[in-house]
């Protein structure tokens, strides 16, 4: 493995161009020419002023070269900007870049563009917000006198698979796209047959033999566009798909795995007495497990250099605990090297955090997985998963937040399937907000108290860690003022962490200067509104009841938002309540009066059931989210010349507060008592969750 002292990578970064050459080069004899000129394209569906005639990508796989030719018309100025410039990005450890044509068609007359000295070879690290670095360099050439109804047709070819594959190939190929495309083309040519598995409306392949190769093509001309959905869940297949692999099964994966996992080298005596450390520390294997788990999630911080061979092999665990950093799979090895000394079984584990069970439909592939966790099994057989990459997590060992990644794949030898990983965790939160008004159409003191668990403990943990307290009271406090005006906090939020049980208590403390309001559809008519704002921004409505795919809603979400309110006097209240038990949650809300305190308890609960709706449960979904509208808001009105009445006895028989379900199919309610109307109930308040 190449390696790159901190000291050399940081002077790397710094520099916005790279010294490389983009070398010109004929295209290669083997490449097919692909005649798009009787693709068309509806110009009406066309965004941003450009139109992609021709998509073509053809893979030998003996040569270990990919070569690209694309075709773009600009159909309107706007498009001239991104028609203009040509981007392609490369891996220099393994990979060579070279381009064959870039031309401009104009009236029928070809204008050559290609010259390499124009090309900018740019560093650019699009993953470093993640703190990845893959060493990938992006060509990059503007293009000049780009004109309204110019084509712009160019090609290249990238030679170089990476060697940690040794001769195996797989990738993914798309039959469209979102926007139109006039002609799309996939050749692969092989010695040997390939496994592919098709997607969606993907046809079969034309096979060929010629020169002791195979070839696959995929030819389409004018695609379907695919249509955007909102919230379609990031695990389903969208597009006419192909991939294709030549490993044999998922044991070949685990094995081609477990062999670039056993490169640890000698554990060096740091790691040695590091391990010894927490092994002598604490008596049961649960303990260790936890020990180690912060160990690597807190001391050793994360980044990736990736690569080459870099993005696949790990770097041996004394080198990253000399170091003291590692990407998922520097942590997943070191963590679980750790655990073997203290004679701990625990294995890596090969995950992909979008497709999640989809994984499970794909051909055999090491390249289909995006991250690496840990899987332990302790002398009781317990299976538990843990995820080194993140932070601060509190819990024990049998409750510790793992991410709903649904199935992975274990790097243990012999095995040959996917693990089924069981969430335990719920990420409950509870939120009391106790309102205790001051008058009739003034203010109010606000006390808050919020219980975070599992993986919403360790999130307000860390943002607790990684923010001062005094932003943090300023975001506090503009939160409540986007549904109160003239909020002030009283005092910094407190907080208490339970850390072993994963708890984290936040108390807040606020003044509102006035809860109201002058209402729209009523003269003369003051309201104030209380909303469970932690379940706002949950659950959204899809923007249509017909839809292609599945509907994607958070989850786990548990939440439960208790809102109390203390009035200035006796008055009566009328108690209710509602459930709705939908496909995708539960939603249970409820109104309790307490005489004697006078205080109104409104109760919220809110929990999804599972991660999307499907199809045939939209219709449904959609019912049942308006009926949590109708009871979302909870709201307190009266007529703005009744401010007084805070101090006239027997208050309880000149106000009517309740829950008026059907107020306008009895009529309108007038109630004429001493000159005074007041009408206080139970708003319908239309708000998305």
């Amino acid at each position: 493995m190449k390696k790159i002292s901190l000291a050399i990578l940081f002077l790397l970064f710094l520099i916005p161009t790279v010294k490389a050459q983009v070398s010109k080069a004929v295209t290669p004899s083997w490449v097919s020419e692909v005649d798009y000129k009787e693709a068309k394209i509806n110009k009406d569906n066309v965004t941003q002023g450009t139109a992609i005639l021709l998509f073509d990508q053809q893979v030998h796989v003996p040569k270990k070269i990919v070569y690209y030719r694309i075709v773009t018309e600009v159909i309107d100025n706007v498009g001239i900007q991104s028609a203009s410039t040509i981007s392609t990005e490369y891996d220099p450890t393994y990979q060579k870049l070279k381009f064959h044509t870039i031309n401009i068609i104009r009236d029928g007359k070809i204008i050559e563009k290609l010259n390499p000295e124009h090309f900018q070879v740019i560093r650019r690290e699009m993953n470093s917000e993640n703190y990845l670095y893959d060493g990938s360099l992006s060509a990059i050439m503007n293009i000049s006198d780009v004109r309204t109804g110019d084509i712009i047709d160019y090609s290249y070819s990238i030679s170089g698979f990476n060697p940690i594959h040794k001769n195996k190939f797989s990738s993914s190929f798309y039959l469209n796209d979102y926007e139109p495309v006039g002609f799309l083309n996939v050749d692969i040519l092989t010695r040997e047959k390939i496994k592919y598995k098709l997607f969606n409306s993907a046809k079969e392949p034309t096979i060929t033999k010629s020169d002791n190769l195979i070839k696959y093509s995929w030819r389409v001309s004018n695609p379907e566009q695919v249509e955007f959905e909102d919230n379609t869940p990031s695990w389903k297949i969208i597009y006419d798909m192909v991939l294709v692999s030549n490993y044999d099964s998922w044991k070949e994966v685990v094995d081609w795995s477990v062999e670039v996992f056993s490169k640890q080298g000698n554990l060096s005596n740091e790691l040695l007495d590091k391990i010894e450390e927490i092994n002598n520390a604490f008596e049961t294997q649960g303990e260790k497990v936890k020990a180690t788990l912060d160990f690597v999630q807190n001391e050793i911080r994360y980044l990736g250099l990736e690569y080459g061979i870099g993005a696949y092999q790990p770097f041996p665990p004394s080198k990253v605990l000399e170091q003291r950093f590692g990407d998922c799979k520097d942590k997943s090895l070191l963590m679980t090297t750790m655990l073997n000394k203290m004679n701990i079984e625990a294995y890596p584990m090969l995950v992909n955090t979008t497709l999640k069970h989809t994984i499970e439909e794909f051909l055999p592939s090491p390249k289909f997985f995006d991250h690496c966790v840990v899987k332990v099994i302790d002398k009781n057989e317990n299976e538990q998963w843990f995820d080194p990459t993140m932070t601060n997590q509190g819990g024990n060992y049998y409750k510790t937040y793992f991410p709903d990644y649904e199935y992975g794949l274990v790097i243990k030898k012999n095995n040959f399937e996917f693990d089924k990983i069981e969430a335990s965790e719920n990420n409950r939160t509870e939120t009391v907000e106790e309102f205790t008004l001051d008058e009739i159409g003034g203010g109010a003191n606000l006390k808050v108290t919020s219980v975070y668990y599992d993986g919403d403990a360790d999130n307000m943990r860390s943002y607790f860690k990684m923010n001062s307290l005094k932003s943090i009271k300023n975001d506090f406090e503009n939160f409540y003022a986007n549904y109160y005006s003239k909020v002030t906090s009283l005092q910094t939020p407190q907080i208490k962490d339970n850390v072993q049980e994963n708890e984290f208590r936040v108390y807040e403390e606020y003044q509102i200067d006035s809860l109201w309001t002058p209402m729209e559809n009523k003269e003369n008519f003051i309201s104030a509104s209380f909303i469970p704002s932690t379940l706002s921004g949950i659950l959204y409505p899809s923007s249509k009841e017909e839809r292609n795919n599945e509907f994607a809603i958070a989850y786990p979400i548990n939440k439960y938002h208790d809102i109390k309110i203390n009035l200035p006097t006796t008055w009566n209240v009328s108690n209710d309540f509602s459930m709705i038990n939908s496909a995708g949650f539960y939603y249970d809300w409820k109104v309790d009066y307490n005489k004697k305190s006078n205080q109104v308890e409104v109760t919220h609960i809110l929990k999804t059931q599972k991660n999307h709706i499907t199809n045939n449960e939209i219709l449904q979904y959609q019912k049942d989210l308006k009926e949590v509208d109708n009871n979302f808001g909870f709201t307190l009105y009266i007529s703005s010349d009744a401010s007084g009445m805070s101090t006239i006895p027997n208050l309880e028989e000149n106000i009517i507060i309740g829950i008026i379900k059907a107020f306008f199919s009895i009529g309108v309610w007038v109630l004429i008592i001493a000159g005074v109307i007041v009408f206080i109930y139970l708003n319908r308040k239309k708000k998305e969750l």
